[in-house]
């Protein structure tokens, strides 16, 4: 003799949720599963694993219910949790900035070169002046074309 209690869904604060589906559903993904699967006695007869993968009316249902899953969550986020983003943490509304109607595509602060490649700006004051320094930098420590030391020699 089995007792089956029918007890209404409810939240921790009293809320009364709406009734799981009914219906069987035709695939066992995590979105769409509401309750766990039945086990029934497996039978000579029945179709491999994989038959279900190549079934295509299979793989429809599967699809669908996906879909209406995910458009249900989309429904319940924005009935639930919307409000988040059209108001700040100190509940004053937010104002989208709006975007330019043109940007270019040469960037301001990076250089292109010709090949498309971030260029190095040799050709401005700093660039002239960074170049300078280095020579200086060479010049004085006076490694230009010197033999590097024995440890230093590839074997």
């Amino acid at each position: 003799m089995e007792r089956r209690v029918s007890i209404r869904r409810a939240t921790s604060a009293g809320y009364r949720l709406p009734e799981r589906p009914s219906d069987a559903l035709a695939s066992r993904s995590s979105v769409s599963v509401k309750r766990p699967p039945q086990s029934a006695p497996k039978s000579a007869s029945e179709p491999q694993p994989n038959s279900e993968y190549r079934d295509p009316v299979k793989q429809d249902r599967v699809w669908r219910e996906l879909v209406r899953a995910e458009r249900d969550g989309l429904k319940e986020w924005e009935k639930n949790w919307s409000f988040l983003k059209d108001f700040d943490q100190l509940g004053n509304p937010r104002t989208e900035t709006p975007l330019p109607s043109y940007v270019s595509l040469y960037s301001e602060t990076l250089p292109n070169t010709s090949n498309q490649m971030l260029g190095s700006r040799v050709c401005t004051e700093l660039g002239k002046e960074l170049m300078r320094m280095d020579k200086l930098l060479m010049l004085t420590t006076k490694h230009h074309k010197t033999k590097p030391s024995p440890e230093m020699q590839p074997c």
